[in-house]
């Protein structure tokens, strides 16, 4: 398997390192080259995205919530980094979780949707939370709460006003959303309509461990505790590896979320974004046998 990288990506650890007040002697050469392909990827978004003249309304809000998204994972992806920086493994795990849903997310969006996917996206959110807040209402009426429905009013208010600007945004961007493509409600179903299945289970659901703290790691830890320490020093590196390995892969659902996002932009040359996943696909394929992957 031979992944090639035209030049090295430029060095944005000293900024990382800096930002997130990491201490100069932490030896932070497992993350550098998930932070230089998240940094990278992550100005090629602001700078390109931010630069474009929209033709019309629709066109405008769409790129303004495309960068707002990519933000937002780009936030959760140097957490990431920094939990697996300062020793915390099993925290980045479970937010390389976020990464791969919330890139997703945007690829769902800025691939196969348009403005009014995004008012659809918006739309299932606040349906599902009146929805809930209408069944937490109807509880504590029924617990005579009255101090948690007021909360619950005022909750409902906010969740309104989100619905007004919504349907204003629509008019105002003349939003025909009877063309768009709709939501789906399912992540599964996201994957399946970027033809990324198979990410589904060897990504996403293989980091649901960490996040929904399932039985796997307490039973391999029960199962170490009657080996000998050289065993258990092995389970533990491997461990590790498995982390370092899982944060690189997820950095490439990041990079992808801005590839769809500057493509379906316009944006034609994006060799920098392949080096980016190139870099990221031969350092996780580097550790792979140490992190216990079969035939590595």
């Amino acid at each position: 398997m031979t992944l090639c990288v035209r030049e090295p990506l430029m060095n944005y650890v000293p900024t990382f390192r800096k930002a997130f007040k990491i201490d100069q002697k932490a030896d932070l050469a497992n993350v550098a080259i998930a932070v230089n392909s998240i940094y990278t990827a992550e100005q090629i978004a602001s700078s390109y995205l931010g630069n474009i003249d929209p033709s019309d309304n629709g066109t405008g809000f769409r790129i303004h919530v495309l960068i707002n998204l990519i933000g937002r994972v780009c936030e959760h992806a140097k957490a990431m980094l920094v939990a697996l920086s300062t020793g915390s493994p099993a925290s980045a795990e479970a937010l390389a979780r976020i990464v791969v849903e919330g890139s997703v997310n945007v690829m769902y969006l800025a691939t196969l949707g348009d403005s009014g996917t995004l008012n659809y996206f918006f739309r299932s959110w606040l349906d599902e939370h009146d929805r809930k807040l209408m069944e937490w209402n109807q509880m504590a009426q029924d617990d005579g709460a009255v101090e948690v429905l007021t909360m619950i009013k005022e909750r409902r208010q906010l969740v309104q006003q989100l619905q007004n600007f919504v349907s204003q945004n629509e008019i105002h961007c003349e939003i025909d959303k009877s063309k768009s493509a709709e939501w789906p409600k399912s992540l599964f179903k996201r994957f399946e309509a970027l033809n990324r299945k198979t990410d589904y289970y060897t990504s996403y659901h293989r980091l649901s461990g960490a996040s929904h703290l399932t039985g796997e790691d307490t039973l391999t830890w029960l199962m170490s505790t009657g080996m000998p320490d050289g065993m258990r020093h092995k389970l533990g590196k491997e461990a590790w590896s498995y982390s370092i390995m899982m944060t690189r892969i997820s950095s490439t659902f990041f990079v992808d979320a801005v590839a769809a996002c500057v493509i379906s932009h316009g944006r034609a040359k994006n060799d920098d974004l392949r080096d980016c996943k190139a870099a990221l696909a031969k350092a996780a394929h580097e550790i792979a046998g140490e992190a216990g992957v079969p035939g590595k």
